[in-house]
């Protein structure tokens, strides 16, 4: 097995003497391919490390990884944030474990065991986990952990997890760490992949953290598109208002949704169709920008989020679920509904469930956790919407 380790790593500084160095992000995976795979990971201080994987199956039966990389501790300036090691020529439609173990002196610190796939072959079901919003939340019930435990105890085998933006309040360190404390259990599960929400700003910070799919704009991925066995997912930056992004980007849906894939995907933060103030339809013009890109090209969901609560909107064929209950305080909505919204709920902390296979794409929003008189109360199993749409048909049957 051959393994290409591209490795950017952060702070340089030594480890006060008798102190172990600590994980103070992660680790998590980013960007799955067919054959690899980037693993993230922040420590304190920079050290040495060792990143174990092996078949998810002999690591889970045995507690052994049948593979590993060593990463050499950098002193390279400027200190950048993260650690991020790439490791390539991995077996296809293989479900892999792994860890990192920093190496501090004579000391091994462990992590605990993380999950990533490789593409699948055609035909192959996928599942993935799709979520927004999950910023605003320093003090009280920590609901970002709520939504990050439900995610994390699905009983799923999850390919990989869609982010729609707004991950943190802003960027800074403050929210990064909380953010990364509440998610660490679901980071373990599944590669994350974000596209960018309003309030990270297109900040430097958001780059450094996460490794995203091939695409284009700033640092080649401000929006990007991901292939993954008989799927294609499109992520899109909604906050890019120059007319040459906005070109870009239309240009960038046209050549990525015009394949044959038997089932497509777009994620972006702000909203195409939604009810409620104040995120009325009216306020974006994402319908008249993007809406016949997705008609013509046969897509069958796009996940936005921006409006604290869920709903299912069809218009000509396409669905759209606006996802923002990623932990953000719900708002409350208007009483009129928009043309084609069939599914409104308000008060919920949730996640989204997608499943596909040949026969057509299951989808269930389930809640971690409702708003009740100020505070969050989980909801273990609740089922907030479920639909299924056959293949070759965009018209959703409960």
């Amino acid at each position: 097995m051959r393994v290409i380790a591209s490795v950017v790593l952060l702070l340089p500084l030594l480890a006060p003497a008798g102190l172990a160095a600590v994980f103070v992000h992660g680790p998590y995976a980013g960007a799955p391919s067919g054959d690899s795979v980037t693993i993230s990971w922040t420590s304190d201080v920079s050290v040495a490390a060792r990143v174990e994987y092996g078949e998810r199956a002999n690591a889970v039966e045995t507690q052994t990884f049948t593979a590993s990389l060593d990463v050499s501790a950098s002193l390279d300036e400027p200190p950048v944030d993260t650690t991020h090691v790439l490791l390539s020529g991995l077996r296809a439609a293989t479900r892999y474990a792994y860890r990192v173990v920093l190496l501090d002196d004579s000391q091994e610190i462990a992590s605990p065991t993380g999950y990533f796939a490789t593409e699948p072959n055609a035909r192959e079901p996928v599942t993935f986990a799709v979520l927004a919003d999950t910023q605003q939340q320093l003090d009280g019930v920590n609901r970002l952990a709520l939504v990050a435990q439900a995610i994390a105890a699905d009983p799923s085998d999850l390919d990989f997890i869609l982010h729609g933006g707004d991950v943190i309040e802003a960027p800074s360190a403050l929210y990064w760490d909380h953010w990364f404390a509440s998610f660490e259990d679901m980071l373990l599960r599944a590669p994350l992949l974000p596209v960018l929400g309003n309030h990270e700003g297109n900040d430097r910070s958001y780059y450094d953290a996460f490794q995203l799919p091939p695409g284009a704009g700033e640092e080649g991925e401000r929006w990007w598109a991901f292939d993954w066995g008989d799927l294609v997912v499109v992520g899109l930056d909604t906050n890019a208002n120059k007319l040459y992004e906005i070109r870009e980007q239309q240009a960038w849906v046209a050549q990525h949704l015009s394949g044959s894939q038997t089932h497509k995907f777009v994620i972006f933060h702000h909203p195409t169709f939604v009810s409620g103030s104040p995120y009325e339809e009216s306020a974006y013009v994402f319908d008249e920008l993007y809406h016949p890109l997705f008609v013509e090209n046969h897509v069958d969901v796009v996940f936005n989020g921006h409006a604290h609560h869920y709903e299912r909107i069809v218009r000509d064929g396409v669905t759209y679920l606006v996802l923002g209950g990623g932990g953000a305080q719900p708002e409350v909505t208007a009483r009129t509904l928009v043309q084609g919204s069939d599914t409104l709920v308000e008060g919920h902390y949730f996640y989204t469930r997608v499943s596909t296979s040949p026969a057509g794409i299951a989808v269930e929003t389930l809640s971690a956790a409702e708003e009740i008189a100020g505070t969050a109360i989980p909801t273990p199993g609740l089922v907030l919407d479920s639909f299924f749409l056959p293949t070759d048909s965009a018209s959703p049957s409960d």
